[in-house]
């Protein structure tokens, strides 16, 4: 299968984006569009990181040069994930479902992993775009109703219709609607009966029965709320805002963690809520960003653990990514 065809379209696209976007081929031969984020150290990210290459950009030990996000978030055709400009998304899809979409579309494709979204996040607050917006409140951002995209459906917008300040990077050639329209299933961590697994790096293949266990669970404290320990001692579910995860009085949170965004460094620049389950023989994957009717809960920080793998909704969709 060649995913790089260079055709007219790819070279319209790399041409008007200044090399920031590219065009991709599915094993279907339809096109994707993406966007090329190079690689870059954690030490770049900023204070409070270990050093060393992201692990965004190494997958199973082997290092990348760079990865590619979908521009925007993910339609469905002939069975492939496709990354389409002005598309109602595709909702109404489990996680199951939104996986297998992306690997359909051939060798590198895959769903949107959790490392991937925290680069991405990471990378907008140390450029100063961590308050991103989006579609939160109906096809407008509650934080700025002056910025609105094309209504689709429901509250949802068409993808890519928003204004350049609902991109990632400022720009009109930026990564589309990771703030609000509609959440996005990631793989890569889960959450079980509290316990939180993630491999260490972007092993988009590594079959998720051999995740590993970090060690590290999600609890609940009566004042204190949710918080970071090496045991569940309240099985509950809550949330609340991403900066106000806190670690267990005496433990101290993995870097590993921090830097996947489930518990914050000090001074991000992150909005967003986060939400966990740690109830006995529950699993949770996670969901990201927001959806038109977060307002303020929406936010590149905003994580949900508490939605089963066969939950599918109007708000919740996903996003492909790829690496060669």
């Amino acid at each position: 299968m060649e995913i790089a065809i260079n055709d007219n379209l790819r070279s319209e696209v790399e041409t008007a984006s200044g090399g920031k976007q590219t065009v991709l081929y599915t094993f279907g031969g339809q096109p994707t569009y993406m966007n090329v984020i190079p690689a870059f150290k954690c030490e770049e990210l900023g204070a409070g990181y270990v050093t060393g290459l992201h692990p965004a950009f190494i997958v199973g030990g082997v290092e990348k040069s760079e990865i590619f996000i979908g521009t925007y978030q993910a339609v469905i055709r002939n069975g492939e994930a496709l990354s389409l400009p002005g598309e109602d998304p595709a909702t109404g899809i489990n996680f199951d479902q939104a996986r297998a979409a992306c690997f359909a579309s051939g060798p590198g494709f895959h769903l949107m992993t959790n490392w991937e979204w925290e680069a991405l996040a990471l990378w907008c607050t140390t450029n100063g775009y961590g308050q991103l917006r989006g579609n939160t409140m109906s096809g407008k951002s509650h934080a700025n109703v002056s910025e609105a995209g094309t209504i689709s459906k429901y509250g949802r917008t068409l993808t890519g219709s928003g204004p350049a300040s609902w991109r990632h990077d400022g720009t009109k050639y930026g990564i589309a609607d990771l703030v609000g329209n509609v959440w996005e299933w990631n793989d890569g961590l889960k959450l079980v009966e509290g316990r939180i697994l993630m491999p260490a790096d972007n092993d988009f293949s590594m079959a998720e029965e051999n995740w590993p266990d970090t060690g590290s669970c999600i609890d609940f404290h009566e004042e204190e709320g949710m918080q970071i320990s090496d045991a569940v001692t309240d099985q509950d579910w809550d949330g609340g805002a991403f900066t106000d995860v806190v670690a267990k009085a005496g433990y101290e949170i993995p870097l590993a963690l921090k830097q996947a965004l489930i518990s914050p460094i000090a001074g991000q620049n992150l909005t967003g809520h986060s939400w966990a389950d740690n109830s006995e023989d529950f699993e949770e994957l996670p969901i990201r960003g927001g959806c038109w009717s977060s307002e303020s809960v929406a936010g590149l920080a905003a994580l949900d653990l508490i939605c089963e793998r066969s939950i599918s909704h109007s708000d919740l969709g996903f996003r492909p990514a790829f690496i060669v």
